[in-house]
């Protein structure tokens, strides 16, 4: 394993529209290699999730936590050519997103709060399910890298995009900015 480069915010593979993976090779040494290294990379950068195009590999490849398991162990999911469907665009959250390849800024971004993906997982098999709330705002932060999108693309009030320091000292009882948000939320991939 190894713990790879982060490409941060300017690097052109950051804007990328990504290539799928042919679903024969997701088994061979090199995307298997990929998945450990991206891994590791996360781990070193306590990410709660991680993109092809973050390493500087321009793949349909994506790593996504958010999720926990019954003792509260972070859980991850590696998906391959990731398609995420809206289940329903009016029911938003919103949290304040961070990004390695962003490393010390947090933005406000609303997304919906739940969606359906359908994908190949590290085996090469087909996996289908719905998530919810912060997994699902993860899952879709990790997919936009896939299309060449950051988390700065979806901020709509650029008064809301601040240093993580600043972020937590200024907006920690309003996290929204505007005396309407009513939790604490931060997600940072």
């Amino acid at each position: 394993m190894a713990i790879l480069k982060v490409a941060r915010m300017g690097h052109p593979v950051l804007r990328e529209k990504c290539q799928p993976i042919d679903p024969a090779q997701i088994t061979s040494p090199a995307v298997q290699g990929l998945i450990r290294d991206m891994f590791a990379t996360m781990a070193e950068y306590a990410g709660v999730g991680l993109a092809a195009p973050q390493v500087h590999q321009a793949v349909r490849l994506v790593i996504a936590g958010g999720e926990t398991d019954e003792e509260g162990r972070q859980q991850y999911r590696v998906l391959i050519n990731p398609k995420v469907t809206v289940l329903d665009e009016d029911d938003r959250l919103g949290m304040y997103e961070g990004c390695l390849s962003l490393p010390g800024l947090r933005g406000w971004v609303e997304r919906p709060a739940a969606v359906k993906v359908d994908a190949f997982d590290e085996q090469g098999a087909r996996v289908e399910f719905t998530l919810e709330g912060f997994p699902a705002v993860v899952i879709q932060h990790e997919c936009d890298h896939l299309d060449g999108v950051l988390y700065v693309d979806r901020i709509t009030d650029m008064k809301k995009f601040a240093f993580e320091l600043e972020a937590d000292r200024y907006f920690a009882e309003d996290p929204a900015g505007d005396a309407e948000g009513d939790e604490e939320a931060y997600e940072d991939d």
